[in-house]
């Protein structure tokens, strides 16, 4: 029996799940190695201590919630009856100081004396962190399935607090065989089908959860089925709370797990024959010899698989007979592999039960090595993980139908989470449209800034601050062109769902798009098609409306189908008469003729066209162009004639009147002492009237076959011939001169030839008008003329060059005069009290001489430099500058005001100095003429009419008397106020200037108010040279 206990010590030892032995006082007694690793702790380090101790003073230290601990341990020391905590989190710090949680599931088991006092606690403490987390993951994609369809194995269920509405997804009906209907959809029929005995239970529960701040629970209860049968119901449920924090609505999914309750029942029942430590340990025990024979299975194996361990049975026919097959050859490979090298043993697969039922377990083994580390035996557990596996594999599948779904669904389908939207989930076609290069992790900011520059990141904002839902249809979204995309611009409809975490807090978005862009092309083509055809039809009618024209179509027999608006306006007519109203408003005389055209038309299926007569509603007939164009059938039948009219009253009196108007021609050409001729548009003569004949002798008949060209003088007629073609050639008008024999007496007269064409609106010459003048006593007389200007110039040129001369050759002596005047004037002592005046008299008499020989010079002057200086651009405000600056004195003395405004016209074309001329006399005439009692203004400027610059100088002088003076204005030595000095060439030289370079003066004055001179020069377009 002693090395019984020493067996079980060590059995107890080398469990791999970690296992403690309490006692009464809650002290540790024992603790096996797996513990010792789990706590990093060595035995001496604990045993003694109490549990709370040891689980907050080390590297381990939890559980979170010790009060459910220590409220078990409780249960257990009074009720002496098993207790299972749901799995604890404890904290694990690691050496390095890193810490991470971890969840240990508890189970308290009391063990009892022979005589029922309780003596110890034996406590297992299984890590179930990986199903915790496998746990958490299917919730997610638990809420996921809610979002996307209704595709869970689970019964889900609403309960709607406010109006006391619960709904269910179809799977209630499935498994429990109700209808879903109104009448079933109540809490009411809830309790209709809950036990008896867990009804009130329920109702208990559920209040206080209501009632507390907890918002997560669950229950076990049993449910009636519609055929009667009871079924186990695993529920679990969430309570959703408005702000306030009131319960508002109930969400939780139930699991028939009736199947599953009788399984945990009967392996209950079994776990209760065990004996002392190996009949508590809930798993399959067995040991192995150092040359793997299997040398002990506890009462568990056997119960399970119905079979007795005999003695050295190997491991692969034990697995042959229990495993799954398809889990032998892992398990083999794995149990070889750990036996050969001492490695500890893990590997999970399922073994057939009694019944024949396959479940899942984890086998683990650890080798028990002598003082010389040879392996001497194995020992070993199979715990039973159907459940946890089962689930895992439901989850996985689960996870794998979603990743597949949401692969293949033609969306966009993303999870983003937190505030800052990072990305825990994209399928691949979101992937795709944002690049290809979006991982998890990333903010939706940096996967796809362009979206936020779009402000649709905002929208994400929105949903996570509100918690509410939001969609959009058809959304703009522009892609940048680096993405290399088929194109830019794209339309979604999406939808934005807040997530929350299982307290009801927000936890992120799911974010559901799809791709509408060819629905709202098509859309908008279609829009636009329509658009066009509305405005084709619109134009159509408008067009049909606005035509000049009448227009119908026609049935095969001459019946009518349709008459546009025109022909009743026309006619007068209503629709009633339109079969055959168009024979009355045909004229008498056109009826027969027309309808026999139609008739042979109708035969020959031919257009054709006509001009009749149509009777007006006011009974006038009007002249008319119809035209009928025929339609055929896919088989070559006449299916209707299209039909139009079109007034041409007008054109037909117009070409009455050309008729006419011809003739009147004739007679006009034959009476005009001219010579009158036609030409056709190549230059070809085709009429000339009878005074040809009359001028050179030569018969018209002659004339256009033969030409006109032989009676042309010889010197002449190659440039003559060749001017004439080019103007017939270009539709230049024909001038030219020429000389004609005259047949009869052999002389030449000179002629003038003048042609214009006559154009059609296109421009193209239909014909030409020309007249031929005798011009040669006129030629005579020119000639004669241009003798005597050419003569009448030679003498002008003489008469310049003598007063040039003489005003040169007097200028000498009247200077020597001067000086001698002057010296005298210095010197000599008059005692005559007159002599005084005479010497004033003199000088006077002499300034004047001196000032009228001074104008001569100039006058001459400028008559020179009108023929030898050439026309130049000048700037009017830079040359009035210089005249100011030539006469300053004078402006100073006088205090005159000079104002300058050459805006309007800042550049002519002229002479620089004979300008400078003008406005140095029209300036000096406005300040000496200048009115006593007032400052002088003079105002200079210029002006634009009808594009012929003015020049403007206005003064506030004496002015001029013109009703008495206004024929001498620019008459030479020719003065209108003796109390100034002057010669009178000032306004005379201004006006020669002026009229040689093509311009004029005008004067406007008034006595006592001032004068205004407006020099009107050349248009600047047609400045020329001075002549």
């Amino acid at each position: 029996m002693a090395a019984d206990s020493v067996d079980f010590e060590l059995l107890f030892d080398v469990l791999p799940t970690p296992h403690l032995v309490l006692r009464p006082d809650l002290t540790l007694l024992a603790l096996n190695e797996a513990m010792c690793r789990l706590l990093s702790c060595e035995r001496a380090q604990v045993l003694g201590y109490s549990v709370f101790k040891v689980l907050t003073a080390g590297p381990v230290t939890g559980p979170t919630d010790q009060a459910a601990l220590l409220d078990a341990l409780q249960r257990v020391l009074e009720t002496k009856t098993l207790q299972v905590l749901e799995a604890q989190q404890f904290t694990h710090t690691v050496p390095e100081g890193r810490a991470f949680p971890r969840y240990w599931q508890m189970t308290l088991r009391p063990v009892l004396s022979a005589e029922g006092g309780l003596r110890y606690i034996l406590c297992r403490c299984f890590d179930v962190t990986d199903q915790i987390r496998l746990q958490q993951q299917g919730k997610f994609n638990y809420e996921s399935f809610t979002l996307l369809a209704r595709a869970t194995h689970d019964i889900i269920w609403d309960h709607d607090l406010r109006t006391n509405y619960l709904w269910r997804n179809e799977l209630f009906s499935t498994l429990f065989g109700y209808h879903i209907a109104p009448e079933n959809s109540t809490v009411e029929f809830w309790r209709s089908c809950l036990h008896p005995d867990d009804l009130p239970i329920m109702e208990h529960q559920v209040a206080e959860l209501l009632a507390g701040t907890t918002n997560v629970g669950n229950a076990e209860y049993r449910l009636r089925r519609a055929d009667g049968s009871w079924a186990e119901v695993a529920d679990r449920f969430y309570i959703v709370r408005n702000e306030k924090g009131e319960p508002i609505r109930m969400l939780g999914a139930m699991q028939d797990v009736t199947q599953a309750r009788h399984t945990e029942r009967a392996l209950h029942q079994s776990l209760e024959q065990f004996q002392l430590l190996a009949d508590f340990v809930p798993q399959l025990i067995w040991t192995t010899n150092a040359q793997g024979e299997i040398t002990y299975m506890n009462q568990r194996w056997q119960e399970y698989t119905d079979e007795n361990t005999p003695s050295a049975l190997h491991p692969d026919e034990l697995w042959v007979q229990q495993m799954h097959p398809d889990d032998r050859a892992r398990a083999q490979q794995r149990w070889r592999h750990s036996w050969l090298t001492g490695e500890a043993y893990e590997c999970e697969y399922r073994l057939r039960s009694q019944t024949g039922q396959y479940r899942w377990f984890l086998a683990q083994a650890l080798p028990v090595r002598n003082a010389a580390g040879e392996t001497e035996q194995w020992f070993g557990t199979c715990t039973n993980v159907d459940e946890q596996k089962r689930t895992q594999l439901v989850l996985a599948d689960k996870d794998q139908q979603l990743q597949y779904i949401v692969g293949e669904v033609p969306a966009l389908l993303a999870t983003l989470l937190g505030p800052h939207h990072v990305v825990g989930f994209i399928n691949h076609h979101f992937n795709e449209f944002l690049g290809g290069g979006v991982k998890q992790g990333q903010t939706a900011k940096t996967a796809a800034p362009w979206l936020d520059e779009q402000g649709l990141l905002q929208i994400l904002d929105d949903v996570y601050t509100s918690g509410e839902p939001a969609s959009v249809q058809e959304q703009r979204v522009q892609v940048p062109a680096h993405l290399g995309l088929s194109q830019q611009e794209f339309y979604f409809d999406f939808v934005c769902r807040p997530l929350h975490n299982e307290f009801g807090g927000m936890r992120g978005i799911l974010v559901f798009a799809v791709d509408v862009t060819e629905r709202v092309l098509a859309r908008r083509r279609v829009e636009a098609l329509d658009q066009e055809l509305h405005q084709q039809d619109e134009l159509l009618r408008q067009m049909l409306e606005s035509l000049p024209q009448m227009t119908s179509i026609i049935r095969p027999d001459g019946g009518i189908d349709y008459a546009s608006p025109q022909w009743f306006e026309y006619s007068g007519q209503d629709v009633d008469g339109l079969s055959d109203g168009w024979i009355h408003c045909l004229h008498p005389d056109e009826v027969a003729p027309s309808m026999a055209l139609f008739a042979h038309a109708q035969i020959s299926q031919q257009g054709y066209a006509e001009q009749v007569r149509l009777r007006r509603h006011d009974g006038q007939y009007r002249w008319h162009l119809n035209r009928l164009v025929p339609s055929v059938n896919n088989q070559g039948k006449l299916h209707r004639w299209y039909a139009s009219s079109t007034d041409i009253h007008e054109q037909q009196m117009l070409a009455e009147e050309l008729r006419r108007s011809e003739e009147q021609f004739r007679f006009l050409a034959e009476t005009i002492p001219a010579i009158a001729w036609t030409a056709q548009p190549n230059g070809q003569i085709d009429y000339i009237n009878t005074r040809w004949s009359d001028s050179t002798g030569v018969s018209v008949e002659q004339t256009l076959r033969e030409g006109w060209g032989p009676l042309l003088h010889q010197d002449e007629q190659e440039a003559t011939m060749t001017r004439y073609q080019h103007c017939m050639a270009t539709g230049e008008n024909l001038e030219m001169e020429t000389r004609l024999l005259d047949v009869r007496t052999g002389r030449y007269r000179w002629h003038l030839h003048r042609a214009y064409p006559l154009r059609e609106d296109s421009g193209s010459i239909t014909r030409w008008f020309g007249t031929t003048t005798d011009i040669d006593d006129y030629k005579r007389v020119q000639q004669h003329l241009e003798e005597r200007n050419a003569e009448l110039t030679r003498t002008n040129q003489d008469l310049d060059n003598f007063v040039y001369t003489a005003s040169h050759d007097l200028m000498q002596p009247i200077n020597n005069m001067e000086g001698i005047f002057q010296e005298l004037t210095r010197t000599a002592f008059f005692r005559d009290p007159d002599a005084v005046k005479l010497i004033a008299m003199f000088e006077k008499a002499l300034h004047q001489i001196y000032g009228t020989i001074h104008d001569l010079a100039q006058l001459v002057q400028v008559q020179k430099q009108r023929h030898e200086l050439p026309l130049e651009p000048v700037e009017l405000q830079t040359l009035a500058q210089e005249v100011l600056t030539s006469i300053g004195d004078t402006l100073d003395s006088t205090r005159a005001i000079v104002t300058l405004d050459f805006a309007a016209v800042p550049v002519v074309p002229f002479v620089r100095p004979n300008l400078q001329s003008v406005l140095y006399n029209l300036i000096s005439n406005a300040l000496k003429y200048a009115a006593p009692h007032r400052r002088p203004q003079v105002a200079v400027s210029t002006a634009l009419e009808n594009g012929r610059p003015v020049l403007l100088v206005q003064d506030n002088g004496l002015g001029i008397d013109l009703a008495r003076y206004g024929s001498e204005m620019f008459q030479m030595f020719r003065r209108f106020h003796d109390h100034v000095p002057g010669s009178g060439m000032g306004l005379y030289l201004v006006n020669r200037i002026v009229q040689s370079h093509g311009g004029h003066i005008s004067v406007e004055s008034h006595v006592g108010q001032g004068t205004t001179f407006r020099v009107y020069l050349p248009p600047l377009e047609e400045a020329i040279a001075p002549h």
